[in-house]
């Protein structure tokens, strides 16, 4: 059995997998009156009918998104294959939100990152950190968005917000976790522990600084 996990947002989930898929979910909103992420992980471990010493390999989400939910989700990833010898596999955040949208994956994945600026990945490209009023030059036009939060491209670029997917047509975090996961597990290479690393995109204004610097 193989666990992933994404505490790199606001929605959040685990998933236990075998070899033919999803065997347990988890999906939950941040909020600090939340279970702690090892009470969660201890319960849906046990809902797929296992012990955390049946796990054969993990894998998180790095990010971009929140600092403290990355750091939550990495270290919990990290700790339980070291302690275990587990493979240790990482995923970026923002492609595991695309697949949120039924049918085939959004081609656009926005995520807020505060402060008047979102995260910003499109199919074939690196994520990237944008301010909101840059978005209408960036995005596709024939482009299919998922955002974070649900309904953010109406405030963030009203003009496109009908590029938007709906709430009706997104699938829990989970679902589009467990895809990813699978992708992940059998097609990429394992890290090492000591590559374990958060992807953190500096923010636009700080890279218009640098560029502008003498």
């Amino acid at each position: 059995m193989r666990l992933a996990i994404d505490t790199s947002g606001v929605d959040q989930a685990l998933v236990v997998l075998d070899e033919r898929g999803l065997i347990a979910a988890d999906d939950w909103i941040r909020d600090r009156a939340d279970p702690p992420v090892l009470a969660r992980l201890d319960a849906v471990v046990k809902r797929a009918g296992a012990r955390p010493e049946d796990l054969e390999a993990v894998l998180a989400a790095r990010g971009p998104g929140s600092f403290t939910g990355l750091r939550i989700g990495l270290a919990l990833a990290a700790g339980l294959a070291y302690a275990r010898h587990l493979p240790l596999y990482l995923a970026d955040s923002l492609p595991i939100l695309a697949r949120r949208a039924t049918g085939d994956p959004a081609t656009v994945a926005l995520r807020s990152a505060g402060r008047g600026e979102v995260y910003a990945w499109r199919e074939g490209e690196a994520a990237r950190r944008l301010p909101t009023d840059e978005l209408a030059g960036w995005l596709p036009g024939n482009a299919r968005i998922m955002t974070e939060p649900a309904g953010g491209l109406a405030s963030w670029v009203p003009g496109l917000a009908h590029l938007e997917i709906s709430p009706a047509a997104r699938r829990p975090l989970s679902a589009a976790l467990a895809d990813y996961a699978n992708w992940t597990f059998d097609s990429q290479k394992p890290l090492r522990y000591d590559e374990v690393q958060a992807l953190y995109v500096q923010p636009a204004a700080a890279e218009e600084r640098r560029r502008k610097s003498p």
